[in-house]
Protein backbone atom coordinates (compact mmCIF):
# COMPACT_ATOMS: atom_id res chain seq x y z
CA UNK A 1 0.00 0.00 0.00
CA UNK A 2 1.32 2.97 -0.86
CA UNK A 3 0.83 4.89 2.85
CA UNK A 4 3.00 7.64 1.72
CA UNK A 5 0.88 8.87 -1.09
CA UNK A 6 -2.47 8.11 0.55
CA UNK A 7 -0.87 10.18 4.00
CA UNK A 8 -0.08 13.19 2.30
CA UNK A 9 -3.51 13.32 0.14
CA UNK A 10 -5.57 16.10 1.76
CA UNK A 11 -9.18 16.02 2.14
CA UNK A 12 -11.88 17.42 0.05
CA UNK A 13 -12.97 19.89 2.93
CA UNK A 14 -16.36 20.76 1.65
CA UNK A 15 -17.37 16.85 1.16
CA UNK A 16 -16.67 16.70 4.94
CA UNK A 17 -18.76 18.98 5.52
CA UNK A 18 -21.52 18.07 3.52
CA UNK A 19 -21.21 14.72 5.28
CA UNK A 20 -21.19 16.08 8.64
CA UNK A 21 -24.47 18.35 7.23
CA UNK A 22 -25.55 15.00 6.66
CA UNK A 23 -25.20 13.40 9.32
CA UNK A 24 -27.39 16.24 11.22
CA UNK A 25 -30.17 15.50 8.84
CA UNK A 26 -30.37 11.97 9.93
CA UNK A 27 -30.53 13.02 13.57
CA UNK A 28 -33.83 15.20 12.23
CA UNK A 29 -32.21 18.47 12.16
CA UNK A 30 -33.04 20.73 9.19
CA UNK A 31 -29.67 21.64 7.11
CA UNK A 32 -29.61 24.91 4.20
CA UNK A 33 -26.70 23.66 1.37
CA UNK A 34 -24.99 26.56 0.45
CA UNK A 35 -21.77 24.68 0.37
CA UNK A 36 -21.90 22.60 -2.40
CA UNK A 37 -21.79 23.25 -6.34
CA UNK A 38 -24.79 21.00 -7.23
CA UNK A 39 -27.47 22.77 -9.43
CA UNK A 40 -31.25 22.28 -7.98
CA UNK A 41 -32.67 22.76 -11.65
CA UNK A 42 -34.81 19.78 -12.70
CA UNK A 43 -32.90 17.66 -15.25
CA UNK A 44 -34.21 19.09 -18.42
CA UNK A 45 -36.92 17.16 -20.38
CA UNK A 46 -34.78 17.04 -23.46
CA UNK A 47 -32.61 14.99 -21.72
CA UNK A 48 -34.55 12.71 -20.15
CA UNK A 49 -36.11 12.20 -23.53
CA UNK A 50 -32.97 11.54 -25.33
CA UNK A 51 -31.91 9.03 -22.10
CA UNK A 52 -34.93 7.01 -22.19
CA UNK A 53 -34.79 6.38 -26.29
CA UNK A 54 -31.38 5.16 -25.12
CA UNK A 55 -32.54 2.57 -23.35
CA UNK A 56 -35.58 1.62 -25.35
CA UNK A 57 -33.38 1.27 -28.23
CA UNK A 58 -31.02 -0.66 -26.58
CA UNK A 59 -28.07 1.79 -27.00
CA UNK A 60 -26.60 0.92 -23.44
CA UNK A 61 -23.66 -0.86 -24.34
CA UNK A 62 -19.66 0.26 -24.64
CA UNK A 63 -19.37 3.29 -26.98
CA UNK A 64 -16.20 4.10 -29.43
CA UNK A 65 -13.53 4.79 -26.32
CA UNK A 66 -13.97 8.58 -27.86
CA UNK A 67 -17.88 8.90 -27.78
CA UNK A 68 -20.47 8.63 -29.65
CA UNK A 69 -20.22 10.31 -33.06
CA UNK A 70 -23.26 11.94 -32.92
CA UNK A 71 -22.21 13.98 -29.37
CA UNK A 72 -18.85 14.39 -30.32
CA UNK A 73 -20.68 16.18 -33.60
CA UNK A 74 -23.08 18.57 -31.29
CA UNK A 75 -19.79 19.44 -29.53
CA UNK A 76 -18.47 20.22 -32.44
CA UNK A 77 -21.53 22.06 -33.32
CA UNK A 78 -21.70 24.10 -30.39
CA UNK A 79 -18.13 25.33 -30.32
CA UNK A 80 -18.49 27.00 -33.48
CA UNK A 81 -21.78 28.55 -33.05
CA UNK A 82 -21.16 30.26 -29.52
CA UNK A 83 -17.58 30.99 -29.53
CA UNK A 84 -16.78 31.03 -33.70
CA UNK A 85 -14.08 28.34 -33.47
CA UNK A 86 -13.96 25.41 -35.88
CA UNK A 87 -12.84 22.13 -33.87
CA UNK A 88 -12.77 18.61 -35.57
CA UNK A 89 -15.23 15.97 -33.92
CA UNK A 90 -12.49 13.94 -33.76
CA UNK A 91 -10.30 16.80 -31.63
CA UNK A 92 -13.04 15.46 -28.86
CA UNK A 93 -13.21 12.95 -26.26
CA UNK A 94 -16.03 12.29 -24.41
CA UNK A 95 -15.29 11.19 -20.76
CA UNK A 96 -16.52 10.21 -17.12
CA UNK A 97 -17.21 13.51 -16.25
CA UNK A 98 -14.95 16.57 -16.61
CA UNK A 99 -12.78 15.06 -13.75
CA UNK A 100 -11.68 12.41 -15.76
CA UNK A 101 -11.04 14.77 -18.77
CA UNK A 102 -8.90 16.45 -16.40
CA UNK A 103 -6.34 13.28 -15.23
CA UNK A 104 -6.05 12.48 -19.56
CA UNK A 105 -5.46 15.87 -19.72
CA UNK A 106 -3.12 15.83 -16.63
CA UNK A 107 -1.12 12.65 -17.74
CA UNK A 108 -1.16 13.43 -21.46
CA UNK A 109 0.83 16.65 -20.50
CA UNK A 110 2.95 16.32 -17.12
CA UNK A 111 5.66 12.97 -15.88
CA UNK A 112 6.88 12.92 -12.83
CA UNK A 113 8.65 16.09 -11.35
CA UNK A 114 7.31 18.52 -13.89
CA UNK A 115 6.18 21.42 -12.83
CA UNK A 116 2.45 22.50 -12.80
CA UNK A 117 1.17 26.12 -11.80
CA UNK A 118 -2.23 26.79 -10.52
CA UNK A 119 -3.62 30.15 -9.92
CA UNK A 120 -5.12 30.38 -6.11
CA UNK A 121 -7.55 30.00 -5.41
CA UNK A 122 -8.10 27.03 -7.34
CA UNK A 123 -10.07 24.01 -7.50
CA UNK A 124 -9.75 21.66 -4.89
CA UNK A 125 -8.99 18.33 -6.86
CA UNK A 126 -5.82 19.99 -9.01
CA UNK A 127 -2.84 19.82 -6.32
CA UNK A 128 -4.06 16.22 -5.20
CA UNK A 129 -4.14 15.12 -8.84
CA UNK A 130 -0.60 16.51 -9.67
CA UNK A 131 0.79 14.82 -6.81
CA UNK A 132 -0.91 11.48 -7.49
CA UNK A 133 0.55 11.66 -11.17
CA UNK A 134 4.42 12.94 -9.68
CA UNK A 135 4.16 16.56 -10.27
CA UNK A 136 5.13 19.46 -8.23
CA UNK A 137 2.74 22.15 -7.68
CA UNK A 138 3.12 25.66 -7.96
CA UNK A 139 0.93 28.45 -6.70
CA UNK A 140 0.35 31.70 -8.24
CA UNK A 141 -1.95 33.91 -5.96
CA UNK A 142 -4.88 36.11 -7.08
CA UNK A 143 -6.31 38.51 -4.81
CA UNK A 144 -9.49 40.36 -4.87
CA UNK A 145 -7.52 43.67 -4.95
CA UNK A 146 -7.27 42.81 -8.53
CA UNK A 147 -10.83 41.13 -8.99
CA UNK A 148 -9.02 37.51 -8.99
CA UNK A 149 -7.69 38.65 -12.76
CA UNK A 150 -4.31 37.33 -13.02
CA UNK A 151 -1.61 40.07 -12.53
CA UNK A 152 0.15 39.73 -16.25
CA UNK A 153 3.30 41.93 -14.48
CA UNK A 154 3.44 39.64 -11.77
CA UNK A 155 2.85 36.98 -13.37
CA UNK A 156 5.74 37.21 -15.98
CA UNK A 157 8.18 37.43 -13.35
CA UNK A 158 6.45 34.29 -11.65
CA UNK A 159 6.93 31.90 -14.37
CA UNK A 160 10.05 30.23 -15.30
CA UNK A 161 11.58 27.92 -18.21
CA UNK A 162 10.93 24.84 -15.86
CA UNK A 163 7.24 25.18 -15.78
CA UNK A 164 5.42 22.42 -18.04
CA UNK A 165 1.48 23.06 -17.22
CA UNK A 166 -0.80 26.13 -16.47
CA UNK A 167 -4.18 24.58 -15.51
CA UNK A 168 -6.51 27.75 -16.00
CA UNK A 169 -10.05 27.63 -14.42
CA UNK A 170 -11.85 30.44 -16.44
CA UNK A 171 -14.92 30.59 -15.12
CA UNK A 172 -13.57 30.28 -11.70
CA UNK A 173 -14.81 27.93 -8.64
CA UNK A 174 -14.46 29.32 -6.11
CA UNK A 175 -14.30 33.20 -7.17
CA UNK A 176 -17.08 33.06 -9.70
CA UNK A 177 -14.63 35.00 -12.16
CA UNK A 178 -13.70 34.95 -15.47
CA UNK A 179 -10.40 36.16 -16.77
CA UNK A 180 -10.41 39.54 -19.12
CA UNK A 181 -9.74 38.99 -22.68
CA UNK A 182 -5.85 40.74 -21.76
CA UNK A 183 -5.47 38.26 -19.25
CA UNK A 184 -6.23 35.50 -22.27
CA UNK A 185 -4.00 37.14 -24.90
CA UNK A 186 -1.21 37.11 -22.61
CA UNK A 187 -1.38 33.82 -21.52
CA UNK A 188 -1.88 32.03 -25.28
CA UNK A 189 1.66 33.89 -25.84
CA UNK A 190 3.64 31.89 -22.82
CA UNK A 191 5.69 29.13 -23.92
CA UNK A 192 3.73 26.45 -21.93
CA UNK A 193 1.25 23.80 -22.06
CA UNK A 194 -2.09 25.02 -20.92
CA UNK A 195 -5.17 22.84 -19.60
CA UNK A 196 -8.44 25.26 -19.37
CA UNK A 197 -11.27 24.27 -17.56
CA UNK A 198 -14.25 25.15 -18.60
CA UNK A 199 -16.50 23.13 -16.59
CA UNK A 200 -18.62 26.77 -16.12
CA UNK A 201 -18.49 28.08 -19.79
CA UNK A 202 -21.85 29.85 -21.04
CA UNK A 203 -22.47 30.49 -17.05
CA UNK A 204 -21.85 33.92 -17.51
CA UNK A 205 -24.18 36.87 -16.57
CA UNK A 206 -21.84 40.12 -16.63
CA UNK A 207 -19.45 39.11 -19.53
CA UNK A 208 -19.58 37.37 -22.64
CA UNK A 209 -18.57 33.88 -22.58
CA UNK A 210 -14.88 32.48 -23.10
CA UNK A 211 -13.26 29.31 -24.45
CA UNK A 212 -9.29 29.79 -24.68
CA UNK A 213 -9.19 28.29 -27.86
CA UNK A 214 -10.27 31.36 -29.58
CA UNK A 215 -6.31 32.12 -28.32
CA UNK A 216 -4.75 29.30 -28.49
CA UNK A 217 -6.22 26.26 -30.60
CA UNK A 218 -3.19 23.90 -29.13
CA UNK A 219 -4.29 23.98 -25.52
CA UNK A 220 -6.34 21.66 -23.94
CA UNK A 221 -9.73 22.20 -23.38
CA UNK A 222 -11.57 20.25 -20.52
CA UNK A 223 -15.66 21.13 -20.14
CA UNK A 224 -18.63 18.67 -19.38
CA UNK A 225 -22.60 18.75 -18.48
CA UNK A 226 -22.22 18.83 -15.07
CA UNK A 227 -22.67 22.33 -14.12
CA UNK A 228 -24.31 24.03 -17.26
CA UNK A 229 -27.09 21.54 -17.41
CA UNK A 230 -27.51 19.95 -13.92
CA UNK A 231 -26.22 17.21 -14.50
CA UNK A 232 -23.73 16.48 -12.07
CA UNK A 233 -24.81 12.59 -11.55
CA UNK A 234 -25.01 11.36 -15.25
CA UNK A 235 -20.87 11.92 -15.16
CA UNK A 236 -20.47 13.11 -18.09
CA UNK A 237 -17.73 15.15 -19.44
CA UNK A 238 -15.78 15.83 -22.37
CA UNK A 239 -12.02 17.33 -23.47
CA UNK A 240 -10.91 19.24 -26.75
CA UNK A 241 -7.16 18.21 -27.79
CA UNK A 242 -4.83 19.20 -30.81
CA UNK A 243 -5.38 16.01 -33.35
CA UNK A 244 -1.59 15.22 -32.23
CA UNK A 245 -2.69 14.07 -28.83
CA UNK A 246 -5.90 12.23 -29.60
CA UNK A 247 -4.35 8.77 -30.41
CA UNK A 248 -2.34 8.73 -26.76
CA UNK A 249 -5.64 10.48 -24.98
CA UNK A 250 -8.19 7.09 -26.58
CA UNK A 251 -5.47 4.60 -25.49
CA UNK A 252 -5.24 6.04 -21.91
CA UNK A 253 -9.08 6.14 -22.25
CA UNK A 254 -9.51 2.34 -23.52
CA UNK A 255 -7.42 1.49 -20.67
CA UNK A 256 -8.58 3.63 -17.78
CA UNK A 257 -12.22 4.03 -18.53
CA UNK A 258 -13.20 2.15 -21.66
CA UNK A 259 -15.48 4.96 -22.38
CA UNK A 260 -18.31 7.37 -21.10
CA UNK A 261 -21.49 6.19 -19.90
CA UNK A 262 -23.04 5.11 -23.30
CA UNK A 263 -26.74 6.58 -21.84
CA UNK A 264 -25.42 9.32 -20.53
CA UNK A 265 -24.05 10.21 -23.96
CA UNK A 266 -27.16 10.16 -25.54
CA UNK A 267 -29.01 12.12 -22.55
CA UNK A 268 -26.04 14.80 -23.88
CA UNK A 269 -27.16 14.92 -26.87
CA UNK A 270 -30.66 15.57 -25.47
CA UNK A 271 -29.05 19.22 -23.47
CA UNK A 272 -27.50 20.18 -26.63
CA UNK A 273 -30.78 20.48 -28.25
CA UNK A 274 -32.11 22.23 -25.34
CA UNK A 275 -32.99 26.30 -27.32
CA UNK A 276 -31.64 28.95 -26.43
CA UNK A 277 -35.15 30.78 -24.79
CA UNK A 278 -34.54 27.68 -21.84
CA UNK A 279 -30.55 28.50 -21.44
CA UNK A 280 -31.49 32.47 -21.38
CA UNK A 281 -34.32 32.12 -18.19
CA UNK A 282 -31.57 30.23 -16.62
CA UNK A 283 -28.83 32.31 -16.52
CA UNK A 284 -31.53 35.10 -15.13
CA UNK A 285 -32.18 33.23 -12.53
CA UNK A 286 -29.14 32.60 -11.64
CA UNK A 287 -28.33 36.42 -12.06
CA UNK A 288 -31.12 36.72 -9.74
CA UNK A 289 -29.84 34.51 -7.02
CA UNK A 290 -26.49 35.93 -7.32
CA UNK A 291 -27.75 40.04 -6.82
CA UNK A 292 -29.17 38.97 -3.95
CA UNK A 293 -26.86 37.15 -2.32
CA UNK A 294 -24.62 40.28 -2.53
CA UNK A 295 -26.89 42.22 -1.39
CA UNK A 296 -27.69 39.65 1.70
CA UNK A 297 -23.87 39.78 2.36
CA UNK A 298 -23.16 43.44 2.01
CA UNK A 299 -26.27 43.53 4.62
CA UNK A 300 -24.39 41.72 7.32
CA UNK A 301 -21.72 43.67 6.54
CA UNK A 302 -19.81 41.45 4.83
CA UNK A 303 -18.11 42.99 1.49
CA UNK A 304 -16.55 40.74 -0.86
CA UNK A 305 -14.86 43.34 -2.74
CA UNK A 306 -15.70 42.18 -6.17
CA UNK A 307 -19.14 41.31 -8.09
CA UNK A 308 -18.80 37.64 -9.62
CA UNK A 309 -19.67 37.43 -13.36
CA UNK A 310 -19.93 33.92 -13.72
CA UNK A 311 -21.12 30.38 -12.73
CA UNK A 312 -22.25 30.27 -9.12
CA UNK A 313 -20.07 30.69 -6.47
CA UNK A 314 -19.60 33.82 -4.18
CA UNK A 315 -15.68 34.03 -2.09
CA UNK A 316 -15.92 36.01 1.04
CA UNK A 317 -13.56 37.47 3.52
CA UNK A 318 -14.24 36.77 6.80
CA UNK A 319 -11.37 37.58 8.42
CA UNK A 320 -12.88 39.90 10.72
CA UNK A 321 -14.51 36.37 11.91
CA UNK A 322 -12.00 34.04 12.32
CA UNK A 323 -8.39 32.97 11.17
CA UNK A 324 -9.46 29.13 10.39
CA UNK A 325 -12.16 28.65 7.71
CA UNK A 326 -12.48 24.87 8.44
CA UNK A 327 -13.38 25.32 12.73
CA UNK A 328 -16.11 28.41 11.52
CA UNK A 329 -17.73 26.37 8.72
CA UNK A 330 -18.52 23.50 11.02
CA UNK A 331 -19.68 26.09 13.82
CA UNK A 332 -21.74 27.46 11.33
CA UNK A 333 -23.23 23.69 10.29
CA UNK A 334 -23.50 23.26 13.85
CA UNK A 335 -24.68 26.79 15.44
CA UNK A 336 -27.75 27.48 12.89
CA UNK A 337 -27.66 24.22 9.88
CA UNK A 338 -25.95 26.17 7.23
CA UNK A 339 -23.19 24.51 5.35
CA UNK A 340 -20.46 26.53 3.87
CA UNK A 341 -17.33 25.75 1.99
CA UNK A 342 -14.40 26.18 3.90
CA UNK A 343 -11.55 28.58 2.25
CA UNK A 344 -9.04 26.55 2.90
CA UNK A 345 -10.31 23.92 0.58
CA UNK A 346 -9.03 26.15 -2.19
CA UNK A 347 -5.61 27.45 -0.77
CA UNK A 348 -3.56 28.26 2.04
CA UNK A 349 -3.56 32.13 1.26
CA UNK A 350 -7.26 31.74 1.85
CA UNK A 351 -7.94 30.00 5.22
CA UNK A 352 -9.60 32.94 6.38
CA UNK A 353 -12.22 32.97 3.25
CA UNK A 354 -15.81 30.83 2.67
CA UNK A 355 -17.56 30.43 -0.46
CA UNK A 356 -21.11 30.48 -0.67
CA UNK A 357 -22.86 28.66 -3.48
CA UNK A 358 -25.95 29.81 -4.83
CA UNK A 359 -26.76 26.77 -7.29
CA UNK A 360 -29.75 25.88 -5.61
CA UNK A 361 -33.31 27.67 -5.14
CA UNK A 362 -34.07 31.38 -4.59
CA UNK A 363 -35.74 30.37 -1.63
CA UNK A 364 -33.47 27.89 -0.18
CA UNK A 365 -30.37 30.73 -0.73
CA UNK A 366 -33.26 33.21 1.31
CA UNK A 367 -33.38 30.89 3.97
CA UNK A 368 -29.44 30.23 4.02
CA UNK A 369 -28.26 33.85 4.56
CA UNK A 370 -31.11 34.79 7.06
CA UNK A 371 -29.38 31.67 9.09
CA UNK A 372 -25.51 33.41 8.31
CA UNK A 373 -27.42 36.54 9.43
CA UNK A 374 -28.73 34.68 12.76
CA UNK A 375 -24.88 33.45 13.35
CA UNK A 376 -23.33 36.57 12.94
CA UNK A 377 -25.64 38.26 15.22
CA UNK A 378 -26.00 35.57 17.65
CA UNK A 379 -22.51 33.85 17.87
CA UNK A 380 -19.87 36.93 16.83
Amino acid sequence: MNNFLLSSIKPFYVMEILEKAQEYERKGRNITHLEIGEPTERTNSLIKKAAKQSINSNNSRYSNSLGIQELRDKIATKYKNNHGVSISPDQIVITNGSSAALILSLITLIKPGDSVILVEPYYPCYPQLIKILGGKVRIFKTSVQDKYQINIKKFSKFINKKDKVLILNSPSNPTGVSQNKDVLKFLSSLKINIISDEIYEGLNYDSDPETFLNYNKNSIVVNGFSKFYSMTGWRLGFLIAPKNLIRGIQKLQQNMYICAPTVSQYAGVGALSINQEEIERLLGSYKKRRDYALSSLRDMGIDVGYSPDSSFYIFADMSNYTDNSLDLSLDILKKVGLGVAPGIDFGPSFNKFIRFSYSSSLKNIQVGFGKMREYIKEYT
